[in-house]
């Protein structure tokens, strides 16, 4: 045997169980209880041990004595696990990862896990050293999944490179003259695609959030060419390249936009799927690249603030059945996936409550409480939208309410029955002078409550020490929640402060003049609504930003778009999933202390979570610093979500049953990941809405047009134009459109006459839109086969592929 998970599997083979491959892991029946249907899953860990877990609650140690293993079976030989080093240099507080001797060795312990991976890169340094690898897997049927492995002193490491980092094919860039011209595309897969037709490409490690880890200095005095992909994220990510070779001083920045040339090009897309559009015709393609390149005019920077553009959110990294409910619900109401997202993640949050909370250090946790904020105008689908997010919760709270209803009447009939025997009680001890003691009252039933609605300080108070685990509070129309007190002599302060301490799930004591007092230990109160720009205008004056309840919302103010009928509908199977991960988030009981109070159950770090939670704390920290005011608010507040929302990804996939979860009691790296990637949307949301606020009337007329234009489909004519604007011509039109162009939003672009005939059509694009495209907000089609598979490639660097 090569390793403990074959020996596990080998185990289950000669007990006669199937065992079958289930993602990056096996599934079988499990061998220490009568399994039925199979709820063993096995995979293999970084470090090369076994995971085994039984879904239906047996003990691990059961399940291998079962199979006639010990517990010690479960992990590598020692000579074949990785190596440590025993003296580190590095001045760093990142927690040592294990180290393998070579990086061949580091990706097989990633396909142990992963299997056989699809493609590597190698990033090298000036001198040509190796120095980390990008390695990528394309499993049919799965969505892709990228691991960086980089070289340390102790050795090669399942990381991201250290800061900063080289360029993909440095030493060739280097040694270009002065003048050149290099390509810049968003990802290593697009480079292969754009060298194989010809050009000098290069890229930044780590996707399109991290190009600023990157080292760009080989870039002065080059002509800088920017491909970024067909979307939102493809624009910021060419924004930045941009601004970071103008600091590294390039000789011209150009940044093309192949819907130029190629309207047709589908969202998401890039080099890769012109080549497919071209029937991998390298020559034109290239021909065509370069005519583009030429042609489009070198950046002008200036020190103007440039707008910023929705971004859609990252559904993406929502665990399943979340994503494909936030995806389906999106389409069948025809509103963009931020409006299902929030109010899912704050009805999860609320689901978990004071169950858990993540153990980031020993005396930092974070509870699971999560507010959020949808911004609308009225019609845009905020309530269907929120209706649909919550459908779960609302029914279970109906659920409830109907058992409560049972439950009272049965206490109705017993309590007749006491007051009876009360009677015969006072009677009796009237009459005695050594009466028994008075029959006990039964005790009145308490509702339980899922979630609530418009409830004063007090109130809430009283209903959170019912119901300890924590509450959930929506308001389909926030501007209420904001008037705190607002009848109250002292404008509702305390109401504030006790809403400031429930977002931290902090005690809360509410003395009253007849009834004492109420004492909550953990008030925990998740918040999901919605607002109109407008009124939010109005309710978070000053006293709320000062106070901090709008660093404290996660908001999302997506565009406008118009509603079309669609026959899409949410199936009923993925209704009947997300009911069921709530019923399992609810069915999680806290931990009890010594005095058999409930406590929140603690869940620390993987290794892997916590070296990539302290990568995030130490660059958020660092960006932190270049903002102040609201945005230094939200910044500070954003970084304890990050935790959170780690945490509620976690809980959620335990839930749904995800067999690649490392440990149930611990957030692995992929939940500290999708966590961090979903709060920089936040970022990058909050700082364009707060962006918004302080807009002059220019901008604001220009992002008015704009959102005017993405809602008819990201293109019009200018006929089209004069008519949606009511302008008396069409040179009127032409010149709105003109500004709009002028100020980077968009082009102009000529379609050749129909094969029917006709005049040669003119339509102005916003950049980054496809026309064509119906694909919903939040969701990009991956492409069956690589793109470029029938171009031949040019000898070049990018061909030599790693072992």
């Amino acid at each position: 045997m090569s390793g403990p998970t074959e020996k596990v599997l080998a185990a289950l083979r000669d007990c006669g169980i199937t065992v079958r491959r289930s993602g990056a892991g096996w599934s079988a029946k499990c061998p220490a209880h009568d399994d039925r249907n199979p709820s063993l899953s096995i995979a293999t860990g970084e470090d090369g041990r076994c995971l085994v877990n039984c879904h239906a609650g047996c003990e691990t140690k059961d399940v291998v004595s079962s199979l006639g293993l010990d517990m010690k079976d479960l992990m590598p030989e020692r000579k074949n696990r990785p190596t440590r080093s025993k003296k580190t240099t590095a001045k760093t507080s990142t927690p040592s990862p294990d180290a393998f001797a070579t990086p061949d060795e580091a990706v097989a312990a990633l396909e142990r896990t992963l299997g056989p991976c699809t493609r590597r890169w190698i990033y090298t340094d000036a001198s040509d050293e190796p120095v980390g690898e990008t390695v990528r897997w394309d499993a049919p049927g799965q969505r892709k999944q990228i691991r960086p492995v980089s070289k340390r002193d102790n050795g090669w490491v399942i990381e991201a490179m250290p800061e900063p980092r080289p360029l993909l094919y440095l030493p060739e860039i280097a040694g270009l003259p002065d003048g050149a011209w290099v390509y810049v595309c968003e990802g290593e897969k697009a480079v292969d695609a754009a060298r194989a037709i010809g050009v000098v490409a290069t890229t930044s490690a780590g996707g399109a959030e991290a190009a600023s880890k990157t080292d760009w200095s080989p870039m002065k005095s080059k002509v800088v060419v920017v491909l970024g992909d067909n979307d939102d994220a493809g624009e910021r990510y060419a924004d930045q390249v941009a601004d970071l070779c103008r600091r590294a001083s390039a000789d011209e920045i150009r940044v093309v936009r192949l819907t130029d040339r190629w309207p047709e090009l589908p969202t998401g897309g890039d080099i890769a799927d012109v080549i497919e559009l071209a029937d991998g015709d390298a020559n034109t393609v290239h021909e065509t690249l370069d005519n583009l390149a030429v042609a489009t005019p070198p950046m002008q920077f200036d020190d103007a603030p440039v707008a910023r553009r929705f971004i859609p959110f990252p559904v993406d990294v929502l665990p399943e059945p979340v994503r494909s409910y936030v995806v389906e619900g999106a389409k069948s109401i025809g509103c963009d996936t931020s409006f299902l997202a929030l109010p899912i993640l704050a009805g999860l949050a609320g689901a978990i409550g004071n169950t858990t909370k993540i153990q980031l250090k020993r005396d930092w946790l974070e509870p699971a409480v999560v507010w959020v904020a949808i911004i609308g105008e009225s019609g845009c689908g905020k309530s269907p939208g929120f209706r649909c997010a919550l459908k779960a919760i609302r029914n279970r709270q109906h659920r409830l309410m109907k058992d409560h209803e049972h439950a009272m009447r049965a206490w109705e009939a017993e309590n007749a029955l006491h007051e009876i025997a009360m009677a015969s009680w006072k009677k009796e001890a009237a009459r005695s002078d050594d009466p028994p003691e008075p029959p006990d009252a039964p005790e009145k039933p308490i509702c339980p409550r899922a979630w609530i609605e418009d409830v004063t300080s007090e109130a809430l108070a009283e209903l959170l020490h019912q119901n300890p685990r924590g509450l959930l509070s929506l308001r389909n129309e926030l501007s209420g929640w904001f008037s705190f007190g607002q009848y109250k002599n002292g404008g509702g302060t305390d109401d504030i402060a006790r809403w400031l301490q429930m977002f931290d799930a902090d005690p809360i004591m509410v003395d009253r003049k007849t009834s004492g007092y109420t004492y909550v230990p953990r008030a925990a109160v998740s918040v999901a609504g919605g607002i109109q720009p407008k009124i939010l205008e109005r309710v978070l004056g000053e006293q709320h930003r000062d106070n901090g309840m709008l660093a404290r919302l996660l908001i999302a103010y997506p565009p406008r778009r118009a509603k079309r009928w669609t026959e899409a509908e949410i199936p009923a199977e993925l209704d009947a999933e997300m009911t069921a991960v709530f019923d399992r988030l609810y069915d999680v009981e806290p931990d009890l202390n010594e005095d058999e109070e409930p406590i929140p159950k603690l869940f620390p770090l993987t290794s892997g979570a916590k070296r990539a939670w302290v990568a995030f704390v130490n660059e958020h920290g660092q960006q932190q610093l270049e903002h102040v005011g609201d945005e230094a608010a939200a910044f500070s507040k954003l970084e304890a979500y990050a935790a959170r929302i780690s945490l509620v990804i976690h809980c959620t996939r335990v839930a749904a049953g995800d067999k690649l979860v490392e440990q149930p009691d611990r957030v692995d790296r992929a939940s500290i990941e999708a966590g961090i990637r979903i709060v920089r949307w936040f970022i990058d949301e909050s700082l364009r809405i707060y962006a918004m606020q302080d807009e002059d009337e220019a901008a604001r007329e220009l992002r008015k047009r704009r959102e005017l234009i993405e809602r008819r489909g990201g293109s019009v004519s200018v006929r089209d134009w004069q008519r949606l604007r009511s302008l008396k011509t069409s040179a009127d039109a032409e010149a709105e459109l003109r500004e709009l162009a002028d100020a980077d939003h968009g082009a102009f672009h000529e379609s050749p006459p129909k094969p029917t005939g006709g005049r040669p059509s003119r339509r102005f694009i916003l950049h980054g839109s496809d026309p064509y495209d119906e694909t919903p907000s939040g969701h990009t089609p991956e492409p069956a086969s690589p793109p470029w598979s029938r171009v031949s490639s040019v000898s070049s660097v990018s061909d030599a592929e790693a072992p």
